[in-house]
């Protein structure tokens, strides 16, 4: 419990350097425009008043006994009441990073002062985007926090109620905050895609809609028979947009790289995918692409090849309309008997289906490949994606394996609980 008030301690003292050095600099205020201004440092000011508040009454607890009993009815009460700055901050952050890089890169008097700012020995050789992203590792860290407690405390007891209840506001308030930075991605990434798509001679379709979102995309090799029935394969490159909804199958631009032509596309219901069995090199990692029902309402198939057995895997996974029977033969580990990893190097997704990782997140592993990938689910939320094996290493105590397992679903039970006992 003490690590809750020394921690905040140590993160309010970062926040006011970048309260004081970066904000409270009038060089670096003078190089900005008020929109560039409140882009960069957001609710900063706000965050840093709940952080005050909140670090007051912690030391208020301490003052009334050495032997701190419990600070968690303080975080419930807190997070309740104040901690809702973080979901604005959270959401804002995308703005912020973008804002930043392109000041970085435009602006040379912000250039060379922020440079400057950096030099101090306030900022303990740390750059200043690393002091933008203290409010969204803080109250993830909170969390953190509060789960280590709860495991200390004796089921039945009022600590276990008390930390229980902290457990799910603060889960419900970065469950909100990533919900809305989430939406807000998704929503310029589709703006983004939209803009980069030419239908040509294709009938266009609007891609931006609150309700659809990517989910995969990703480079393609297409193959079709050259010359005689024994002749060569030739590739053809093809770039997929697979969306919850949607499936767009586009070639890149030769004069514009970073444009797409759609070729066709299809109603994500209406596609199906099938694993090819032929023993030529040449068809390693192919699948066959079912359109049921194309652009011009006609079915077609085109045989495709992924780059790496990872690939395969993934992008045949992507498709429920048959992944309920391939996931069957191609499932490595049932839930019951399933290898379990502790993350051990911070991985963030590069991939819709990825599952960025924190150091000490634990996750049963679902299949692997031999190319170094692993399909996981995370205990701790029940997340499910894809990561690199260099990133974690396996739980090989049975004993310390089923005791994660104990904990977490002592840990999930409690905040049922207690969300149950909120809406009552």
């Amino acid at each position: 419990m003490f690590e809750v008030l020394t921690s905040e301690a140590s993160y309010l003292r970062s926040l006011r350097v970048l309260k004081d050095h970066f904000l409270g600099s009038r060089e670096l205020d003078d190089t900005l425009v008020i929109h560039d201004r409140k882009s960069l440092f957001s609710n900063v000011l706000q965050v840093y008043e709940v952080s005050e508040r909140f670090m007051q009454d912690l030391l208020d607890r301490v003052d009334e006994s050495v032997v701190i009993s419990d600070v968690c009815d303080i975080i419930h009460r807190h997070a309740k009441e104040h901690f809702s700055v973080y979901i604005d901050y959270v959401r804002n952050q995308v703005y912020q990073e973008k804002t930043h890089s392109r000041l970085m890169q435009c602006n040379r008097a912000f250039c060379t002062v922020m440079h400057r700012l950096e030099e101090s020995p306030l900022c303990r050789r740390l750059p200043f985007s690393s002091f933008m992203l203290l409010p969204f590792q803080r109250i993830t860290r909170i969390k953190i926090l509060i789960q280590s407690i709860l495991k200390r405390t004796a089921e039945g007891s009022a600590e276990e109620s008390s930390a229980s209840r902290a457990l799910a506001v603060v889960s419900e308030i970065i469950q909100e905050a990533n919900t809305q930075v989430g939406q807000m991605k998704q929503m310029e990434e589709l703006m983004h895609i939209a803009n980069i798509l030419e239908f040509d001679k294709l009938k266009a379709i609007p891609l931006v809609s609150k309700t659809r979102w990517l989910e995969k995309q990703g480079e393609l090799q297409e193959f079709s028979k050259v010359g005689s029935l024994f002749g060569r394969f030739r590739f053809s490159p093809v770039y997929v947009f697979l969306f919850n909804d949607l499936l767009i199958l586009t070639a890149r631009k030769s004069v514009s790289p970073e444009r797409f032509v759609v070729l066709d596309h299809a109603h994500r219901s209406l596609v199906q995918v099938q694993p090819v069995d032929i023993s030529d090199p040449q068809l390693d990692h192919a699948f066959c692409l079912t359109l049921l029902e194309n652009h011009q309402g006609n079915t077609c198939e085109r045989l495709l090849k992924a780059n790496t057995e990872s690939d395969l895997h993934r992008w045949t996974a992507a498709f429920p309309s048959v992944s309920a029977q391939q996931e069957k033969q191609e499932k490595v580990y049932e839930d019951w008997d399933c290898p379990q990893v502790q993350c051990i190097r911070q991985y963030s997704a590069k991939q819709v289906d990825e599952l960025s990782l924190e150091c000490c997140d634990i996750i049963n592993i679902i299949r692997k490949t031999n190319e170094g990938w692993y399909e996981g689910l995370r205990l701790s939320d029940r997340a499910r994606g894809w990561f690199p094996q260099d990133s974690v290493t396996e739980v090989t105590n049975e004993h310390q394996r089923r005791r994660n397992l104990r904990e977490q679903y002592r840990i999930a039970m409690a905040t049922q609980t207690a969300n149950h006992r909120a809406e009552v």
